[in-house]
């Protein structure tokens, strides 16, 4: 039943199955089916065979031998006519993005102090936190070009969607009770040594979170790559709004559920509490994907009659992800450029932006006399969570609002293109990269501004200010990106046949192009994480309330930020 279920869930090839009925009417009753209707009213000695594509229209060939050629080509054109979505499809597609979030509000909100509950220093937290942007960097692109490739008849995404979700589900689920099953493992093998007991907890932490980090990288790809696959190009906008919404609401959401009390439930220490959100996100994460495989289908016809490829090596898969950033537009290269600055700079305000109005609280107590108890330290962190969730709040309604604010670049003056009259242009500012390019002033505005703040008051308004910022960022860039995507799928149609190839190939590498682009937001992490631990470096010693690093690695991520807003302004 199982079986049968996913497979009801996955099925998508209805388009398939015609083609091949039409084939199997020109070619014989040797190669399957035969449901194609013939039409012989006219003339009884020359059938017209009759195809219903997708879309509603139906073709006609007046003899068997062109119908096949017909289909074909009235497929292929089909393919770059996608069908515009309804509401309810655009929330079915990408509410998965929130199940997605989820999760790492779940790992943000509390991962770190899981990991010291099983006696895991800071130093080594640092270090197992940053598997996550290596598999970025350096798995998702691979799996992008695997599933280009893939000719499954359930999808090219879909399988890969299933089976991340499936995989980040075991995973979380082995994380949260990881101590338990560790220690039973010791005990059925005889080990009583303390410490052995320890490490072997430790590794076994070390091994779920890789296990974690590597199944979220098909998941990750296939939702995203969805949305470019099924989405026309005047919808990419609107499907990255609410795939961004989404996202604030599963913020929120997660900030809130990990800073109440689960007394009433089990005990109230890290361990149960962590272990309480995980089972959460487990029904988040199921919930949403089953929606999705269940309502959204892939239809890209172009695939569908393309010719059967040999089957995929490695060296191939590595040589679709060289060809995915060969065959980005200039304009998709200069997205994934700020990216890479822009992430340099977000990465120091997603990881230590909680600690840092925390401190300033602590510092506050400290001047008042109040001595910084375990209750006191315990307040720091509910203030710090407490800003982020009205940072997330400020997030979400940027990605509800601002996707009405943006207009489409091709209804606007260029600021850049078109001089100093479009500048002064009434609504120029509204195109989607000259937002997302004062979103990244707002950013560092903020950051600079931790040289003057004293107060909690005022970091928690920074932080919440913050949130402006980090709701375009959840949407400019992937509505870019897809709107790139999906325009030269269009455009294609009437260039000529060498720059139409070169047009579909963007289109159908569409998940190794989005696999460089997580790989840009990836790789500048990496680097930030090394960065931040050598400012931690020199301002080692710190004590709480005190002068410490954090204030400075927000500064220097707000001079990334200046960067990533300059390229950002300079996009067409």
């Amino acid at each position: 039943m199982l079986v049968k279920g996913i497979r009801n869930i996955l099925r998508w090839d209805a388009p398939l199955l015609k083609y091949r009925q039409l084939r199997q009417d020109s070619t014989g009753p040797d190669q399957g089916t035969t449901s194609v209707s013939r039409d012989t009213s006219s003339d009884p000695s020359i059938g017209t065979a009759e195809m219903a594509i997708p879309g509603g229209r139906s073709i006609r060939a007046s003899s068997p031998t062109s119908s096949s050629s017909m289909a074909a080509a009235a497929l292929a054109e089909e393919a770059h006519q996608l069908p515009k979505l309804s509401l309810g499809l655009l929330i079915a597609l990408t509410c998965s993005i929130g199940g997605l979030q989820f999760v790492w509000s779940t790992i943000f909100s509390h991962g770190s102090a899981y990991l010291f509950s099983l006696g895991i220093t800071e130093s080594q937290s640092s270090l197992i936190w940053a598997i996550a942007p290596i598999c970025g960097a350096f798995v998702q692109p691979v799996v992008g070009a695997l599933a280009d490739n893939s000719r499954s008849r359930w999808g090219r995404r879909r399988p890969f969607i299933l089976g991340g979700a499936i995989g980040v589900v075991i995973s979380i689920i082995l994380l949260a009770w990881i101590d338990d099953i560790m220690r039973c493992l010791t005990a059925i093998l005889g080990i009583q040594s303390k410490d052995t007991i320890q490490t072997t907890v430790q590794v076994g932490t070390i091994v779920c979170i890789a296990l974690l980090n590597l199944a979220v990288q098909p998941l990750q790809l296939g939702l995203r790559a969805l949305i470019v696959d099924v989405c026309p190009s005047e919808q990419q906008s609107l499907a990255s709004a609410w795939a961004g919404r989404f996202t604030g609401i599963s913020n929120i959401l997660g900030y809130l559920l990990g800073s109440l009390s689960i007394g009433p439930l089990a005990e109230d220490d890290e361990s149960w509490r962590f272990r309480f959100l995980s089972l959460l996100t487990v029904f988040m994460l199921s919930s949403t994907v089953v929606i999705t495989l269940f309502f959204i289908r892939e239809h890209h016809a172009g695939d569908l009659v393309a010719e059967v490829q040999e089957p995929t090596s490695i060296f191939h898969v590595f040589r679709d992800v060289k060809d995915g950033w060969a065959i980005m537009s200039p304009q998709a290269r200069r997205v994934c450029l700020v990216q890479f600055c822009s992430w340099m700079g977000w990465f120091g305000f997603l990881f230590y932006s909680t600690s840092y109005v925390g401190r300033l609280y602590l510092a506050e107590s400290r001047k008042q006399g109040v001595e910084p108890t375990d209750a006191l330290k315990d307040a720091s962190i509910r203030i710090g969570t407490f800003a982020s969730v009205l940072s997330s709040i400020t997030a979400f309604a940027t990605t509800v609002i601002a996707p009405h604010i943006a207009a489409s670049k091709s209804t606007l003056p260029s600021p850049i293109l078109d001089g100093l009259k479009a500048r002064v242009s009434a609504g120029w500012w509204r195109q989607k990269h000259i937002l997302w390019a004062m979103s990244l002033f707002l950013y560092a505005f903020c950051t600079f501004c931790t040289f003057f703040i004293s107060s909690t008051n005022a970091a928690i308004f920074i932080v919440t200010l913050v949130g402006l910022s980090w709701g375009i960022t959840q949407w400019a860039p992937f509505a870019l990106l897809g709107e790139e995507i999906a325009m030269h799928e269009v455009e294609g149609e009437d260039d000529d046949s060498e720059v139409e190839k070169g047009r579909e190939g963007m289109t159908a590498q569409s998940g190794a192009i989005m696999g460089v682009h997580n790989a840009a937001i990836s790789i500048p992490q990496i680097l930030a994480a090394f960065g931040s631990s050598f400012i931690f470096w020199l301002c080692k010693g710190d004590k709480p309330g005190e002068g410490n690093g954090i204030p400075w690695v927000l500064r220097i991520s707000g001079v990334a930020a200046l960067v990533a807003a300059y390229f950002a302004w300079r996009l067409k």
